[in-house]
């Protein structure tokens, strides 16, 4: 019974991370998009503006999903003082994982648009140029599933 407690914990926190990260995602792309009104956008139906928010809701929720996997507690063979640090690990894990998240998708998209200098990206997107939507779409996608194996290494050495 207990286990079924610890579990319902851990979706009910992987369900306010996934909150969390939706509303970092497209804070951070608020903070990379210079004159687009995001919201104004999406109501006038912008398609390009949601292929790159969608891409980052979900690159960011790639590179979280090591930091939300279910953490084993052995609540039978270990001491209460043990259970609750590895509950203290694995919110630190959380935390780590969203840092990384926000901060590698963030970085990648800068780098990006800086290496293709002929091009104004977010111009380009505000204009509902789906193209290079698709573009920095496929750049943040391809940053996270890279980083989230990084992140899952990180984490493993927060744990031992």
């Amino acid at each position: 019974m207990v286990d079924l407690f610890f579990s319902g914990v851990q979706f009910v926190i992987a369900v306010i991370a996934a909150a969390i990260v939706a509303y970092l995602s497209i804070w951070l792309f608020d903070k990379a998009t210079h004159g687009i009104d995001e919201w104004n956008e999406l109501r006038k139906g912008n398609l390009a503006v949601g292929v790159v928010l969608g891409a980052t809701i979900i690159g960011a929720g790639i590179v979280l999903r090591p930091a939300l996997a279910p953490i084993t507690l052995n609540l039978d063979a270990a001491p209460a003082d043990a259970v609750t640090l590895r509950i203290l690990l694995h919110g630190l894990q959380v935390l780590v994982g969203l840092l990384l998240a926000v901060v590698s998708l963030g970085l990648s998209l800068w780098l990006f648009t800086r290496l293709t200098g002929s091009i104004e990206e977010w111009a380009e997107i505000a204009r509902g140029n789906t193209a290079i939507a698709a573009v920095l779409a496929g750049v943040i996608i391809a940053t996270a599933l890279i980083t989230s194996t990084t992140l899952e290494a990180v984490l493993k050495l927060i744990v031992s």
